[in-house]
């Protein structure tokens, strides 16, 4: 619970808090094939979507996507980001072209989240985990 007044989890009487627990499970074809979390707070949502496209859409290996650099918002429907340092200056213009306010975070900062992942392989009848090097963890899959 928060004690800053406007916080979205601000104790109040009559309130529930801001739930944002989201593990994510990815079926297809009736079949589980990735299993993936992560803590965070209000990051939980923006991190998961960044790594389920990174698996499913830019076909990165588990432990690459949960890597890979990553972005924060912090003002919704507004324009100010906050983006690992390791992202690339081509990146970093093009966004600034778009008009986003960025601020950078170091190389690997637990303000994104630290995701654990299993992707299931049935046609090879393999499990693949990754765990993330922003937070302790690991990863066990059977």
């Amino acid at each position: 619970m928060e004690f800053v007044d406007g916080h979205v989890n601000m104790l109040e009487p009559h309130k529930r808090p801001m739930n944002n627990i989201a593990p994510v499970i990815v079926i297809k074809d009736g079949k589980p094939v990735l299993n993936i979390g992560t803590p965070g707070g209000d990051a939980i949502w923006q991190t998961m979507f960044q790594l389920v496209v990174n698996v499913l859409d830019f076909d990165m290996d588990v432990q690459t996507a949960i890597e890979a650099p990553r972005y924060r918002t912090f003002n919704f429907g507004g324009n100010d980001l906050r983006l690992e340092s390791r992202v690339s200056e081509d990146i970093l213009s093009a966004l600034a072209e778009r008009g986003h306010n960025i601020r950078m975070f170091p190389d690997w900062t637990m303000s994104v989240g630290g995701a654990q992942g299993v992707v299931i392989d049935f046609d090879k009848g393999v499990l693949m985990g990754g765990a993330d090097p922003r937070r302790d963890g690991y990863v066990v899959g059977w």
